[in-house]
């Protein structure tokens, strides 16, 4: 749950509706369908291709996620439930979304996302922390891929994506310092209800670690149940659980010390939710073959997925500048062990590879764990000063 600038909006203490839990729910089967695509032996470009078609699920998520947190009461349903249709469409297409049904994903993200730049008119607001929310220029690439073949439809697809991204994080660090409407943007700036973003993101991270517990389960259930599946199945276990406590304890940025702001924390949520979602797919793919050795797919999927977990958490760290020592003695590790592992995790079983992935969560957990006793050791040394 990304710690966010408090001082950037305001809190009313209102929670997610029925209606956003259940927009939540639809995404998340979205996200159900893109783990499926890495179930096997997935090749790198299969890993490159589930994080586009990812990003741009999210990008349709959180179009609706701040617009109902801008809108409040007032949030239209009806647009809101043609948004659910639509991102349902595209959960339907994503098995075939570089292959036959590649028209109909892209359709389906156009008009969902349309559909959110005419909510957003309705709010009679500018989205300064996000911008890309109402603008178009990501959704052209997307437009004119629907009569476009591949290959040259993907390269529009990442181009899209990436006009999105650039423009929400440089120019919402950019604008956010300005409060006052201008000739570029003549709108009042929309003013979010943190707390209540806050509850959006940490319930759809909260939503994908269950799933990843979901994929553990139907694996270990349809497996024989060996020596080497039941230690791959409670090493996973371990291992999801070990990605929730610090999460959920001190934010995706390893430090409870400072709020970020809502175009840093967009991304760091991104990179989270994705980073879950294919370690449990790799935690899925060792059940299936848990007497075996990993593929190079498997082992980037576990290792490359934890890693940018943690890559996540030290940019948390860097933009809140933390002390040096997270990132040597906490960031590094987190980082570069997974990686080595990803390469280097052929001489290894697959229950051995999970619980060394075990240990690095666990170095990390320990870490913060003892720092923060130390930190509230010195406050009482101070305080008995």
């Amino acid at each position: 749950m990304t710690k966010i600038d408090t001082e950037a909006g305001v809190g009313t203490g209102r929670h997610a509706s029925w209606l956003e839990l259940f927009f939540d729910l639809v995404v998340v089967a979205a996200i159900l369908q893109l783990a499926h695509r890495l179930h096997g032996e997935p090749t790198l470009r299969d890993i490159g291709i589930f994080v586009a078609l990812y990003l741009a699920v999210w990008f349709a998520w959180i179009s609706f996620t701040l617009y109902a947190n801008v809108a409040g009461e007032k949030t239209r349903r009806r647009a809101m439930i043609l948004a659910m249709f639509g991102i349902a469409v595209m959960a339907a297409a994503v098995p075939e979304a570089t292959g036959e049904r590649a028209v109909v994903f892209a359709v389906a993200y156009v008009v969902v996302r349309l559909l959110g730049l005419h909510t957003w008119a309705a709010t009679r607001r500018t989205m300064l922390a996000w911008p890309s929310v109402q603008f178009a220029s990501g959704i052209v690439p997307w437009a004119v891929s629907i009569f476009t073949p591949p290959p040259v439809r993907y390269a529009l697809w990442g181009a899209g994506l990436t006009v999105d991204l650039v423009l929400s994080i440089l120019v919402g660090g950019w604008r956010t310092r300005a409060s006052a409407p201008s000739p570029a943007y003549p709108l009042p700036a929309a003013r979010l209800d943190l707390t209540h973003l806050a509850e959006r993101l940490g319930l759809f991270l909260i939503i994908v670690l269950g799933e990843g517990v979901l994929q553990l389960v139907t694996a270990a259930g349809q497996a024989r149940w060996t020596a080497d599946v039941i230690t791959v199945a409670v090493a996973g276990f371990v291992l999801l659980i070990g990605l929730w406590w610090p999460t959920f304890s001190y934010g995706i940025t390893p430090t409870e010390h400072g709020r970020l702001p809502v175009w840093a924390s967009m991304p760091l949520h991104f990179l989270g939710v994705v980073s879950i979602t294919a370690v449990a797919a790799g935690l899925g793919a060792l059940m299936d073959h848990a007497d075996g050795h990993p593929g190079p797919g498997v082992r980037w999927l576990l290792g490359g997925g934890l890693a940018a977990y943690f890559l996540g958490a030290v940019a948390g760290t860097i933009l809140l500048r933390q002390r040096v020592f997270w990132l040597l003695y906490w960031g590094v590790p987190g980082v570069a062990a997974p990686v080595l592992l990803a390469i280097y995790g052929t001489r290894w079983s697959n229950p051995a590879l999970a619980w060394l992935l075990v240990a690095v969560v666990a170095w990390q957990a320990l870490y913060v764990w003892f720092d923060e006793r130390r930190i509230k050791r010195r406050g009482k040394r101070l305080q008995v000063g």
